[in-house]
């Protein structure tokens, strides 16, 4: 049964519109968003497919993935039982709280993407919801604002991330990354090397990050800042961006003091990742631009040492696949992606390549770990979108 005959079947009329709101993976910047910083994500061909029509005032959307219909009153604001519909609320009382007029909606929604992977299946769900609640409602937001309400409406839900994956979300361009300056919210777009291929690898390890210490990363790397402040009183320093790593250097025996040395190195390395993946943004930029493969690989595996040995964000899935697909013919570079705790690795492999790994590092993971991972191979894709 198409998703169509699913809408007619479920809500008994056909629907009025059809949007797309991808994931996301990001390239580099892993976890430098809410520390005022770069990132380089990729919007993906992997995501959602609504099916919708107007509806008064409650929300009812059916999920193919969870095979139910959740809902909830849009004139309300108690939570809705149905958790994945928490993220679809977040976006209505952010529209609330902007005192917006809107119609509710009835929906179906047909899935490619893996839920709770690192792949932004939370923030394509929000990010599309407000795309289309801005085009049936005609709210007028543009793209950067229907991202800020997306991930506004993640905060309501719970999460403390920043907004790189709704803007990516937003303002995807097929066959290009999006690198943006999370605190002047402008971008550009940087084209891929047509002869790289992306095989995103699904461990199927899950996380969900309102549970994990993701929060808590953040505020240890953020405990430099106060050091930085008193030692450097001529520079104006409110984020992890504006300490540079010789600067990071420079306080490390006021930092030892501070918290003393246990506590003071943890710290350290902590705002040591997000500042040195700063400048990996900009050196995969140029990497991209000369196409010189063996930097973009540099530059992966860089990231991913990174987030396991300072923010301390992976896992042993993670690491695996990491170091499997070293060892696999066509690998250009490889590395955890997402928030952590589990999820995903995204890896560049040369053009014609990509079928082949794919099968062989599930394979070889399942093999090593006795897990049955997905490989997915993807393309940078535009952002949402009515699908006319």
């Amino acid at each position: 049964m198409s998703s169509i005959e699913i809408f007619e079947e479920k809500f008994s009329k056909k629907p009025d519109r059809i949007f797309w709101s991808p994931g996301r993976v990001c390239i580099i910047g892993e976890h430098t968003d809410y520390h005022d910083g770069f990132v380089m994500p990729a919007a993906i061909d992997l995501g959602f497919t609504w099916f919708v029509c107007k509806n008064g005032n409650i929300v009812q959307g059916y999920s193919e993935k969870f095979d139910e219909i959740g809902s909830f009153d849009i004139r309300k604001s108690e939570r809705t039982k149905f958790e994945w519909m928490l993220y679809l609320q977040g976006v209505v009382e952010t529209l609330k709280k902007r005192k917006k007029s809107f119609s509710a909606v009835n929906f179906a929604i047909h899935s490619t993407l893996p839920i709770g992977s690192g792949l932004s299946s939370s923030s394509s769900l929000a990010t599309g919801f407000t795309y289309i609640l801005n085009k049936i409602s005609n709210l007028k937001f543009d793209r950067p604002e229907i991202a800020k309400v997306a991930c506004e409406a993640e905060w309501w839900y719970g999460t403390t991330g920043g907004i790189m994956d709704q803007y990516c979300i937003a303002n995807g361009k097929k066959g290009h990354a999006v690198l943006l300056d999370c605190r002047k919210f402008e971008h550009e777009y940087i084209k891929l090397p047509e002869d790289i291929e992306m095989v995103i690898f699904e461990t199927t390890i899950r996380h969900k990050q309102v549970d994990s210490p993701f929060d808590l990363r953040k505020q240890q790397a953020r405990k430099v800042i106060e050091v930085a402040k008193e030692h450097f009183k001529d520079k104006e320093i409110s984020a992890l961006r504006d300490i540079s790593h010789d600067m990071l250097r420079e306080i490390k025996p006021q930092v030892l003091e501070k918290f003393g040395k246990k506590e003071g190195e943890m710290i350290l390395r902590r705002s040591k990742h997000p500042i040195l993946e700063n400048l990996r943004v900009f050196r995969m930029k140029e990497a991209f631009i000369k196409n010189d493969q063996d930097q973009i690989g540099q530059i992966l595996y860089e990231c991913h040492e990174s987030l396991r040995d300072n923010y301390e964000v992976s896992c042993p899935e993670l690491d695996s696949a990491v170091e499997i697909a070293k060892n696999i013919d066509g690998i250009i570079g490889s590395r955890m992606v997402g928030g952590g705790y589990g999820g995903c690795t995204l890896n560049l492999v040369k053009k014609g390549t990509a079928q082949r790994f794919a099968g062989e590092i599930e394979e070889m993971f399942r093999k090593e770990t006795g897990i049955k991972g997905n490989a997915y191979i993807c393309h940078a894709s535009d952002g949402v979108e009515e699908i006319k």
